[in-house]
């Protein structure tokens, strides 16, 4: 009996002491399991249900948290299976002010294998890594919902789910769209990004994509473009998602997720000829 409940009081101990947790593109987190001091929210989102666009991309954090010497292996899954498509990035910390930021991508392939910590040599004391998950909505893929898992083995199996809701939009081709290297400066917050696509569509001026994908800026904009297709597409106009972003009255706190408000309007309009 004693040593039943004292092989239980360690698979807990275990269970306590490694986590997997899903966020927003926004919420960048340091090595050391905090998000970054331009990411930080009061009320961070949680990332449950969220929409998404066919022929669109929805990218979220996967952060790890393990003590040091803990090997694991992440996986990605999906059920129904192979309905979208799942790419996984580790995300590679550089300076970020006087913090570490996640900011360059290396793809790996499912399961990839990590360590805590990543370097002894350049961050000794790391006791979290993170990752992104870039889901891309096949264009025919009709609306439904897909759970996506986020799975940790660590000796024992720990999971974070969430479930993508396909909406009906599209986005758009985007093929010919301008490409640019109009990101934000890595030490402003990740929103940054964004809200310079949001401004240039409420000045009337196309979306632009970026020239590559390998780092983390980089998939924001090209998120944020392809929402601002998906405003056109449905007629959207400027003056009424800048007010759905930053008004006041309904917003009183900006807050680092702020975007996220934008996209909600996006997702949810619906236009007087449907």
């Amino acid at each position: 009996m004693r040593v039943g409940l004292a092989a239980a009081l360690l698979i807990s101990s275990a269970a306590q002491a490694q986590e997997i947790n899903i966020y927003s593109e926004f919420q960048r987190f340091d090595p050391f399991g905090r998000v970054v001091a331009q990411d930080r929210e009061v009320r961070p989102r949680e990332i449950l249900s969220p929409a998404a666009p066919r022929n669109g991309h929805l990218t979220v954090h996967v952060v790890v948290n393990a003590p040091i010497g803990t090997n694991y292996f992440l996986y990605a899954g999906q059920s129904p299976q192979d309905v979208l498509q799942i790419k996984i990035y580790r995300e590679h910390f550089v300076r970020c002010g006087e913090d570490f930021c996640p900011e360059l991508l290396t793809e790996q392939h499912s399961p990839a294998f990590g360590a805590m910590p990543e370097s002894f040599r350049d961050i000794p004391d790391q006791d979290t890594r993170c990752y992104l998950f870039d889901i891309w909505i096949p264009p025919d893929v009709p609306p439904r919902r897909v759970r996506i898992e986020a799975l940790l083995k660590v000796g024992i199996w720990m999971v974070a789910p969430m479930e993508v809701r396909v909406i009906e939009p599209r986005v758009p081709d985007t093929s010919r769209l301008p490409e640019v290297e109009d990101i934000a400066p890595i030490d402003a917050p990740s929103s940054a990004t964004a809200q310079r696509q949001l401004f240039r569509y409420i000045n009337g001026l196309p979306p632009e994509m970026p020239m590559t994908t390998v780092r983390l800026r980089e998939l924001i904009q090209r998120n944020a473009a392809e929402d601002m297709l998906v405003a056109k597409s449905l007629g959207i106009r400027g003056p009424e998602l800048n007010l759905m972003a930053w008004n006041p009255f309904v917003f009183p706190e900006l807050g680092a997720e702020w975007y996220l408000r934008a996209r909600d309007f996006i997702y949810r309009y619906e236009p007087e000829w449907r």
